[in-house]
């Protein structure tokens, strides 16, 4: 049975709820019939035996000599008239003086006459006579006295019986109209479990319920502790689950159940009713496949999935019809995560890779020119190795000022010396101050977040080869002003048109191809990590393309917070 589908479960259930109550029904309605077809005929033959009791015709052949010849003959014409089983009359020591079998006549009365000699009338039912099962009445018959008092002598007894059949008291008790009507529910029950079953075997796929159950029991338990948001769309565009990370990351309440439906009586919300950002917004509610698309969330970027729900295969009695008709909305699985982390740990990544490779070459660059600095201060020619490092001085690329204490901000310094080295590998002078001298109170992966793709945008732009040589530099600036952290990177490249400056911070838009990991996001990971600090970034024109970025520090941002806290409680 564990390997029935429910629905076969359902059929089996309902055909035996229903024979158990046939066979209820029938059995009450047995009972009942039989006991009300006791008492009618009990008061039948009660009635009759009194009748007889009272004939003087039977009061006068007890006083002969013979009774039997008189009562044997009116025994069998008084069953007929009374429609009755039989009539038996009967001496005081209980001698048959008539019966419905003649050969039966003298033979002794087996059963109970006792009350009926002492006077007393009584009913009672027998299965264990020769009649079979049957009512009988036994009823005292009585010597006439003058007036007809009933008080005279107890001269023999009458016994009438009515014969009772099973089948009789079965019929009676339409016990067959009850099997027909439950043979009709029955055909109607299994055309109606038919149609479920076809109903039932689609939306469950023919799973019984255990496979439900353990199905469920998995794929809620992974629905919670997978890393990707997941949504489920259901049919008209509503909300039907999703899972912790899709809340986190598109700002809904966390559910405190995958599959706790909205409550009774309410509607599941509309995608147009979760306020998301308006492109994917627009996305969720257009159904349409999408394939790792970028859609900006808040402070996020994230990568979003989108297919409609698999359909189970159809069939029926007019399969040739199945393939013309259209799918029905499913609804459709939205899988999505956040591009922003993996792209904070990318930068982390490339500017430590391109770290490892400038002090690589650096060393042994380095020992090429320790080697030859030697050999000419043996020769006496110390003027020949201070120019020699002077040169070497300006093809690197050089920070401009004394740098500060690297304790500060170390990731600064490591970004900015990385990144000096990787321009120079593309042709691109890079010149960059780092006079941060305190710690800002900003996280190292923000830092490199603002830093290095500003960094990474102006060397694109100075290594252009259409670009004159002049033009090929880029300069580096962070510094404090007051509690405001400033980095400002300048290039000499062409920058971006007037109609573009508005858009070269939208989320995958770039005037440049796309390569491998794609295009669009440095500038705009810029400004939402900016903004999210509190701050933002510019850009401008001014012997070249300047990008300024301005976030509050640590300190300042407190302060701000602060500030914000109390214009809430003045309003309040």
């Amino acid at each position: 049975m564990h390997g029935w589908s429910l629905a076969r479960r359902l059929a089996v259930g309902q055909m035996l709820g229903l024979l158990v109550l046939t066979v209820l029904a029938s059995a009450l309605s047995y009972i009942h019939t039989r006991e009300t077809v006791y008492r009618v005929e009990g008061d039948h033959v009660l009635a009759t035996a009194r009748l007889l009791a009272q004939e003087q015709e039977v009061r006068q052949a007890y006083a002969t000599a013979d009774p039997s010849q008189v009562l044997q003959p009116l025994a069998v014409a008084a069953a007929q008239q009374a429609e009755v089983s039989w009539v038996t009359f009967m001496d005081l020591d209980g001698t048959r003086l008539s019966h419905w079998l003649p050969n039966w006549v003298g033979t002794h009365y087996p059963g109970r006459i006792a009350p009926a000699v002492a006077g007393t009338e009584f009913v009672e039912t027998s299965t264990t006579g020769t009649a079979g099962p049957s009512v009988r009445a036994v009823v005292p018959i009585r010597a006439a006295t003058p007036g007809d008092t009933g008080a005279g002598q107890v001269i023999g007894v009458v016994s009438v019986g009515q014969r009772v059949s099973q089948l009789d008291i079965a019929v009676r008790a339409q016990i067959p109209t009850l099997l027909a009507l439950a043979a009709l529910v029955g055909i109607a029950g299994a055309l109606a479990s038919w149609a479920l079953k076809r109903y039932l075997d689609r939306v469950t796929f023919g799973l019984g319920p255990e496979q439900l159950a353990q199905n469920f029991t998995f794929l809620d338990t992974a629905l919670h502790n997978v890393n990707v948001g997941i949504v489920l769309l259901g049919p008209g565009g509503r909300l039907g689950l999703y899972n912790d990370r899709a809340a986190e990351l598109l700002g809904l309440p966390t559910p405190s159940a995958s599959t706790s439906p909205p409550g009774k009586g309410a509607a599941a919300p509309h995608v147009d009713d979760l306020h998301l950002p308006l492109p994917l917004a627009e996305l969720l509610a257009s159904r349409r496949e999408a394939r790792d698309e970028l859609f900006s969330a808040g402070d996020r970027i994230l990568v979003v999935n989108q297919h409609r729900t698999r359909t189970a295969p159809r069939s029926g009695l007019l399969p040739w019809r199945r393939p013309g008709l259209p799918d029905a909305d499913n609804g459709s699985v939205v899988t999505l995560y956040d591009r922003t982390d993996v792209q904070h740990m990318n930068r982390e990544l490339e500017s430590t890779r391109s770290l490892t490779e400038a002090l690589r070459s650096q060393t042994h660059e380095h020992a090429n020119r320790l080697h030859t600095v030697l050999s000419l201060l043996e020769l006496g020619r110390a003027d020949r190795a201070r120019e020699l490092l002077s040169q070497g001085l300006e093809t690197v690329g050089t920070p401009s000022g004394t740098l500060p204490d690297d304790d500060a901000e170390p990731a600064v310094s490591a970004l900015l010396v990385a990144k000096s080295a990787q321009a120079r590998e593309r042709g691109v002078r890079m010149d960059y101050r780092n006079e941060i001298d305190s710690p800002t109170g900003i996280s190292g992966r923000d830092l490199v977040t603002l830093l290095g793709n500003l960094l990474d945008n102006a060397i694109d732009a100075a290594a252009d080869p259409d670009l004159d040589p002049t033009d090929r530099w880029v300069d580096a600036q962070a510094r404090l002003e007051e509690d405001w952290l400033v980095l400002e990177v300048t290039d000499g490249g062409d920058g971006p048109s007037a109609a573009d400056a508005d858009r070269i911070f939208d989320l995958g838009w770039s005037t440049k191809p796309a390569g491998p990991a794609g295009r669009g996001m440095g500038l705009a990971l810029v400004r939402q990590t900016a903004r999210q600090l509190g701050g933002d970034v510019e850009v401008a024109r001014d012997s070249g393309t300047v990008f300024t970025v301005e976030v509050p520090t640590g300190h300042r941002r407190a302060a701000l917070v602060r500030s914000h806290e109390d214009d809430g409680i003045a309003h309040a």
